[in-house]
């Protein structure tokens, strides 16, 4: 396993969002309510991209058609036209960074 850092700590507070390429996958790594969330840069319902999702009470809302994802469930809150959920992967934190564990290939 290699681990690959995504953030420094003193860079992340409520509100951050940086897209992340690992592996070819497109993630998204971001912050709220002081909790961290690497999740996939895709709106479950049609694909969007969530790099430009805002911040809502409850979850992440998708830019392109409004709906309300919760970062704790992952599930939409807002549409019933949704059944999918967001993608989420883990994090590791290794000193003062944040990052994920991949494995050598």
């Amino acid at each position: 396993m290699a681990y690959i850092e995504l953030a420094k700590l003193h860079e992340i507070d409520d509100g951050f969002m940086r897209p992340v390429r690992l592996a070819g996958q497109e993630l998204l790594l971001l912050q709220e309510h002081g909790q961290l969330y690497l999740i996939a840069n895709r709106c479950p319902h049609r694909q969007a991209p969530l790099t430009r999702a805002t911040f809502t009470g409850e979850g992440l809302r998708c830019p392109a058609h409004g709906i309300e994802f919760s970062l704790r469930t992952g599930r939409a809150l807002n549409s019933t036209d949704c059944a999918a959920g967001l993608t989420f992967y883990p994090l590791v934190y290794e000193g003062a960074s944040v990052g994920v564990e991949i494995t050598n290939q």
